[in-house]
């Protein structure tokens, strides 16, 4: 069964009706288009595929079984490009993503519908299309495997550059630069190596600073490879660790790991936060980060998402990352962070870069 015909009955979404598919991320799934500037009407009466000019003929030949129209407005997206098909096809309600159609774009399309006085309503429906992404197929497992090993080796051959007095920004461009020559055709998102007290900030952002002996240097990055991303961080130690750093990075170790082996299929995605805050000591747990991880695949962040308050549920297809962090502020923070696969009976980490502490000069 197509994913458009699955989507279509497992929602409800009977004659009549029509999904409007904004979102990047989700035409992508639903299409196999691969550009940007695109639109999905998704109905039993019809699929249509809404660009411009510059992705016409790409979209031709990437979406087979769609029908492929230009807006008739350059100011995309064009309410009366949609409403024509709308017309065409009978529909009387339209379903789209409050979270990724704007106010101002609803708004134009009411506009529109009550200015050519048509019998349609309007429906926001939230993560329909998420949820089928979550539970990936054995493509997508195997692009999101390649992206990791794609950032394995990239990071393997950095570890030399990795040295008292180099930069961050050094590192950065060199780590990139790896990725595209291992075979990434991105990076995943903005790359972040930050070193010393800096490392107390989850997202802190790499500068001119030079590695100092003593540091905690904290890399956290990926590869976006066929549209599908990588995620993995790990922490090293500048020259010599000190018992404090040797304690710490034992215990996320641990955590880490207990956070990964808590995985299976059909559980509460609170599960693996409860075990890790088990092994997380009170000295630390008050630093200890919430959002333990998050599902990965056309996006870098989506569903599930695991924390001690989250709703979601584990089940077996979903690719996420276990990355338990403890951030102390004004003297540093460390994590370290896998890109895993959840099985019936388990799991299978998908980034293999070695977790055991290394200490570089």
């Amino acid at each position: 069964m197509s994913r458009i015909k699955r989507l279509l009955e497992q929602e409800n979404i009977v004659k009549g009706q029509a999904l409007l598919v904004s979102n990047e991320s989700n035409v992508k799934y639903m299409s196999g288009y691969t550009g940007e500037a695109a639109y999905l009407i998704l109905s039993h009466e019809g699929q249509v595929f809404m660009t411009d000019g510059r992705y016409d003929e790409q979209a031709r030949n990437e979406c087979p079984g769609f029908e492929v129209t230009k807006w008739h407005n350059p100011k995309r997206p064009d309410p009366d490009t949609i409403l024509h098909y709308l017309k065409k096809f009978g529909i009387k309600k339209l379903i789209f993503n409050g979270n990724d159609y704007t106010f101002n774009q609803y708004t134009n399309l009411k506009n529109a519908i009550d200015h050519h006085k048509l019998e349609i309503t309007l429906e926001s429906r939230v993560g329909l299309i998420e949820k089928f992404r979550a539970v990936k197929t054995s493509d997508e497992v195997e692009n999101i495997r390649v992206a990791c090993s794609i950032a394995d080796k990239a990071l393997e051959a950095l570890l030399p550059s990795i040295k008292v007095g180099v930069t961050e920004l050094a590192l950065v461009g060199e780590l990139e630069y790896n990725l595209k020559k291992y075979g990434a055709d991105n990076i995943s998102f903005d790359t972040i190596i930050v070193s010393g007290t800096k490392t107390a900030l989850p997202h802190g952002k790499p500068s001119d600073k030079k590695l100092e002996e003593g540091d905690f240097l904290q890399i956290d990055f990926g590869a976006l490879y066929k549209g599908y991303h990588s995620d993995m961080s790990r922490t090293f130690i500048i020259g010599k660790a000190s018992q404090k750093q040797e304690e710490l990075y034992d215990m996320m170790l641990k955590a880490t790991i207990g956070g990964i082996e808590a995985l299976k299929g059909n559980i509460s995605a609170k599960d693996p936060d409860s075990v890790v805050r088990e092994i997380i000591s009170d000295d630390y747990l008050e630093y200890y980060y919430p959002g333990l991880g998050h599902g990965v695949g056309l996006d870098i962040h989506e569903g599930p998402f695991m924390s001690n308050t989250t709703t979601a549920q584990i089940e077996t297809g979903n690719v996420v990352t276990i990355e338990p962090g403890v951030y102390v502020p004004g003297w540093g923070g460390m994590r370290i962070e896998d890109t895993v696969l959840v099985t019936e009976d388990g799991y299978e980490v998908l980034s293999k870069f070695p977790r055991e502490l290394q200490v570089l000069s």
